[in-house]
């Protein structure tokens, strides 16, 4: 009886492990499915996105983002990246009063490197990463706090005292190199009212503002709204 109720206990725990195999086999080809749907699904909506860009007459060069009173939020932010480059916008910069983006800087990196075949270049503390021979898809990255504000064009304008023979071409060129990025053509801020918090000053003489209630779940949709607006604009640049 012992060895026949010691076969049985084999057979059933067997038994077991094969009903349990297959629970796991039918999991996972349902989690699979649900996943490359999901993936076709977003692949998709970003064909389309890109499709409804391309009808656009002019797509601003670099983009500045204004956090304002929000706390930044890793994640949402990076998506501006994501939407930017797949659109074909170099160059994006975000402004943060405060300095908690520099502090989360690694954190913002880890975030955005999760995206394959897409060069970030982040230009921060004087240190860019580039990918000798990358051929796909880049773009530039920059972190503003107060301090490349006000405090920058004051730095800037101690050095300008020791020199003799200095005009405004002069001034323009060197606070251009120290922002190294093109003028915004387009920024947006996020709240009921505009503030600029000391961004720097120099830079957004013909930025074009938009707003967006907040960037806490913001969607494709009103990335692509923020950028039918900015191509309806006149840019007059002063005449």
């Amino acid at each position: 009886m012992e060895k026949k109720e010691l076969f049985y206990r084999l057979v059933l725990l067997l038994l077991h492990a094969v009903v349990d195999l297959f629970d796991f086999i039918r999991y996972a080809w349902v989690y699979l499915r649900l996943k490359i749907s999901d993936f076709r699904l977003k692949y998709a909506e970003i064909r389309s996105f890109e499709a409804q860009t391309r009808k656009l007459n002019k797509l601003p060069k670099h983009l500045t983002v204004l956090l304002g009173v929000e706390e930044p939020s890793i994640k949402d932010l990076a998506n501006f990246i994501f939407w930017s480059v797949s659109v074909g916008i170099p160059y994006i910069s975000f402004y943060d009063h405060k300095g908690l983006l520099k502090k989360r800087i690694d954190c913002f990196k880890s975030e955005v490197n999760k995206w394959e075949g897409i060069h970030f270049l982040f230009h921060h503390e004087d240190s860019i990463g580039y990918k000798n021979g990358f051929s796909g898809k880049k773009i530039h990255i920059k972190l503003l706090s107060s301090t490349d504000g006000r405090n920058k064009v004051a730095e800037k304008c101690r050095e300008f005292v020791s020199i003799k023979n200095f005009d405004v071409q002069y001034i323009d060129a060197v606070l251009r190199e120290s922002f190294e990025f093109p003028d915004p053509d387009l920024g947006v801020y996020f709240g009921k009212s505009f503030r600029l918090y000391d961004y720097p000053p120099w830079q957004i003489a013909v930025t074009e503002f938009v707003n967006i209630p907040t960037h806490y779940n913001c969607h494709r949709k009103q990335f692509l709204e923020l950028l039918l607006r900015y191509d309806k604009c006149e840019q007059r640049l002063g005449k």
